[in-house]
């Protein structure tokens, strides 16, 4: 398996965690702590880092021929 493979998978793993952690921590707050400003909060975060590492979003601001 090449590097960029390699890190590739790396940063997939570590966003899906990132996720996973979030996703627990609003299960403990919707319980713990029912605040819906809280939740959309965390909401928020989930979406920003879906749209801006497996959509790719990021992209749409770099200049032609960038990496």
């Amino acid at each position: 398996m090449n590097g960029k493979r390699a890190a590739a998978y790396r940063a997939s793993a570590t966003v899906a965690l990132f996720l996973a952690v979030l996703t627990g921590i609003e299960y403990f707050v919707a319980i713990d702590f029912p605040s819906t400003v809280v939740l959309l909060l965390l909401g928020l975060f989930k979406a920003v880092a879906v749209v801006n590492y497996f959509m790719h979003i990021s992209r749409l601001w770099r200049q032609e021929g960038s990496h």
